[in-house]
């Protein structure tokens, strides 16, 4: 939640060091009110990675997954009514717990409190992995789709679609909940044939069961 990082600045005014993926290179000063997609091809471009190119497609997967986990699983914040000084620190399942629960909210699900049910509701949420990200980055409103063909629609706008399956599958895991098959149908016959070729989209939720 980059409005409260800014609450932190200290008595100088300087506001406090970004923790953004972007931030990690050297040679690049990050710029966190920007969208993710404009942060990332300033970054590919600093780096000289190629759109398109495998490396292009891992890194930009790798910033997905940071973001995402920045965003919605990192924040220290007290669960429920406990109060914040006597919080403390957060176990991870809590923090899992809590980061599930930030993502019902942003998408305008009632949370639950059990991180599996959170996750089944979030699965039949159609939404945008980018826009769940710029809601945070930029405070953009998160759509939520009722229509899977305008959802994929919307998607395969981005010239690049597709992400590395390893890196978003990397542990906790977070970035795996959103992955969704945008090539063919959605009926069970096609989807069999289109498993090896069809395209993965890095910027959507799965669709409904």
């Amino acid at each position: 939640m980059l409005g409260n990082l800014k609450d932190g600045w200290d008595d100088v005014g300087a506001p406090p060091p970004s923790q953004s993926h972007f931030a990690k290179f050297d040679d690049f000063t990050p710029n966190d009110e920007a969208s993710f997609d404009d942060e990332f091809a300033r970054l590919a471009s600093s780096q000289q990675w190629v759109p398109g190119s495998q490396e292009y497609t891992r890194q930009r997967t790798v910033a997905m997954r940071e973001e995402l986990e920045l965003h919605y699983f990192s924040q220290q914040q007290p669960l429920g009514d406990i109060d914040e000084e006597e919080a403390g620190e957060l176990s991870a399942e809590e923090k899992t717990l809590q980061g599930c629960q930030a993502l019902c909210r942003e998408v305008g699900l009632d949370p639950s409190d059990s991180v599996d049910e959170c996750k089944i509701l979030l699965r039949k949420t159609l939404v945008n992995i980018i826009d769940l990200i710029d809601a945070r980055r930029t405070g953009k409103r998160v759509k939520v789709w009722d229509n899977f063909e305008a959802f994929r629609a919307y998607t395969l706008l981005d010239a690049d679609k597709r992400i590395d399956p390893r890196e978003a599958k990397a542990p906790p895991g977070y970035l795996a909940l959103f992955l969704q098959r945008l090539a063919g149908s959605r009926s069970r016959k096609k989807r069999k044939r289109s498993k090896a070729s069809g395209v993965v989209s890095g910027r959507v939720s799965k669709g409904k069961a």
